[in-house]
């Protein structure tokens, strides 16, 4: 009897983590498509703060094609595989709603997900484009066909709210470099501190996400450790850019509006 009740537990424990779930897919989305989409993008992920993002994909059941010749032919998905994720900061994971390890199967006519993870340090303050590549494959007649994809519009923005953000001090004195504006997220203004090699005038460009320059300014920078005051407080909330321009080198950092 007591043997017989251990090995219940035991097809109960392993059933269990068979149908362990890694995430849930959003079901307010219905419509094909990935979200969040590129218009909102995936979350800032702060220092100290466990970063934690659901990205929900509504794979379509057909899609139309053209074979030989116009108009297009219905053909149902098989499946979406996604192959490759690249770009995650440092020591963030993603797993997807059944599989913790790429790749990533996603039935057609099915809505699924992947889930983004990480704990972000000092040290990974930053933007981080990601792209996430795949296969779409399809049944024509009979016969399998492939379309690779890649997604490359989402970015994960790191930032240091705890006081501790790279400082000046650290920048390289014989070279043009800056650090992350702080406070970022910010509402009226945050602080760039940037260093150049020589006493030069050089340019600060601010565009928003659309590439819209909204500002130019010309500063007249001393050798060695500079600091900027960036007044934001005639922006509307969202993200923007600001670009520093010294002789032929530009560098650009990615900065957040939030009033």
């Amino acid at each position: 009897m007591k043997k017989t009740l251990l090995s219940l537990l035991a097809i109960i424990a392993i059933s269990t983590t068979i149908i362990a779930q890694n995430c849930a897919p959003d079901g307010q989305y219905t419509a094909p498509g990935v979200y969040p989409d590129s218009a909102t993008n995936l979350p800032t992920a702060y220092v100290g703060q466990p970063y934690n993002e659901v990205i929900t994909a509504v794979t379509p059941a057909d899609t139309c094609i053209v074979i030989a010749f116009p108009p297009c032919t219905t053909v149902p998905i098989d499946s979406v595989i996604v192959t490759s994720v690249t770009g995650l900061p440092p020591g963030f994971t993603i797993v997807s709603e059944n599989e913790n390890a790429l790749p990533f199967k996603f039935l057609g006519g099915t809505s699924s997900c992947m889930l983004i993870t990480g704990n972000p340090t000092v040290s990974d303050t930053g933007s981080y484009p990601i792209s996430v590549n795949g296969t779409t494959y399809a049944t024509v007649f009979g016969l399998t066909q492939t379309q690779p994809f890649d997604v490359n519009y989402y970015f994960i923005d790191i930032v240091d709210t705890t006081g501790s953000t790279v400082n000046v001090n650290e920048l390289a004195e014989n070279k043009f470099a800056i650090t992350q504006n702080y406070p970022n997220p910010f509402n009226n203004t945050s602080t760039i501190k940037f260093n150049t090699p020589t006493a030069e005038v050089i340019e600060l460009t601010v565009f928003n996400l659309l590439g819209k320059v909204i500002k130019t300014e010309k500063i007249s920078a001393s050798s060695g450790k500079n600091t900027y005051i960036l007044n934001a407080s005639d922006y509307e909330n969202g993200v923007y850019f600001y670009q520093l321009t010294y002789q032929a080198e530009k560098i650009t950092k990615r900065f957040i509006v939030n009033k």
